[in-house]
């Protein structure tokens, strides 16, 4: 039988759906946490995860990494590119985590294959923070700061010479974005697709009470039957672009068209699954898990 690790640093819905999935498929489940890893060299691979009796899993599941100083998170993600390394299947990989978490480096990598995404600067002194305000102002558009790896719409605030000396950076850094207005005035709402392999397998939209538009921060979700080919594409360049496996894209409506915002590497599903009539997490262990595992 087969055995996968589910990494998360606090077990809940999703572990337990994917959980539910992998028996299905007749594969042994464990749950473990990569603060609870180590590397021990004398051991036969060289790493230790609880549960394993000094053996490798076929599959790993990344649900969740627990934040921590740099150099903990740093060692939790060497744990992901040593099973790599050693040749097990992890979904979504480390690159990719890495690639994803850090929203410089997707608004980067979307940018480079131009795929549409708001203008952002991200730098680290005030002063050039105060130069792009001043150019935002002069432009006429309203600009955001974002954590630079935050989640769930926490942390995000409008941002201009108003404010500046009140907002204290996430990380000593400023990662700051063009504000897009609704293509509808006051119609705030956003598109999370979900995506496995490149392909489209659900998508909601998400109306938000006000411009964070969240399921976490109370949007209403509404089910997608048939989604516009341009979101269908863009979503799926965007997941190519960032180079994982699936995730959750999230675009947004201008005046000048859809725009990717974020790309997530480990998204969250139970908002789109109370509007979906089809089992995500059975979708994504059947469509991408267990394929992989056959090869090995």
């Amino acid at each position: 039988m087969s055995c996968v690790v589910i990494f998360n640093h606090n077990h809940g819905w999703h572990s337990q759906q994917l959980a539910s999935a992998l028996v299905d498929c007749k594969v042994e489940i464990i749950y473990s946490n990569l603060s609870q890893c180590k590397v021990d060299l004398s051991l036969p691979f060289g790493l230790y995860i609880p549960g394993l009796n000094n053996q490798l899993p076929d599959g790993v599941v990344v649900r969740g990494i627990a934040g921590g100083s740099l150099e903990q998170i740093s060692f939790r993600l060497d744990i992901l590119h040593c099973l790599e390394k050693l040749g097990v299947p992890i979904f979504n990989n480390p690159s990719a985590i890495e690639r994803t978490v850090d929203k410089a480096r997707t608004s980067f990598l979307l940018h480079h294959k131009a795929i549409p995404t708001p203008r952002t600067w991200v730098c680290e002194t005030k002063e050039q923070a105060q130069a792009v305000i001043v150019q935002a102002a002069q432009e006429n558009y309203q600009l955001i700061i974002k954590p630079l790896f935050g989640s769930q719409g926490r942390g995000i605030s409008f941002i201009d010479r108003n404010n500046l000396e009140k907002i204290i950076p996430e990380g000593e850094l400023y990662y700051l974005q063009e504000y897009i207005s609704p293509a509808i005035p006051n119609q705030w709402k956003d598109w999370r697709i979900f995506v496995i392999q490149h392909r489209t397998v659900a998508a909601m939209i998400r109306y938000g009470q006000s411009w964070i538009t969240n399921a976490a921060q109370g949007a209403i979700c509404i089910p997608i039957v048939d989604l516009d080919s341009e979101i269908n594409q863009l979503a799926c360049q965007a997941t190519r672009a960032v180079g994982v496996d699936y995730g959750g894209v999230d675009i947004i409506q201008s005046i000048n068209g859809y725009q990717v915002l974020e790309v997530n590497s480990i998204p969250a599903w139970k908002a789109l699954q109370r509007v979906t009539k089809s089992n995500l997490a059975q979708t994504l262990v059947n469509e991408l898990i267990i394929k992989k595992l056959k090869y090995l």
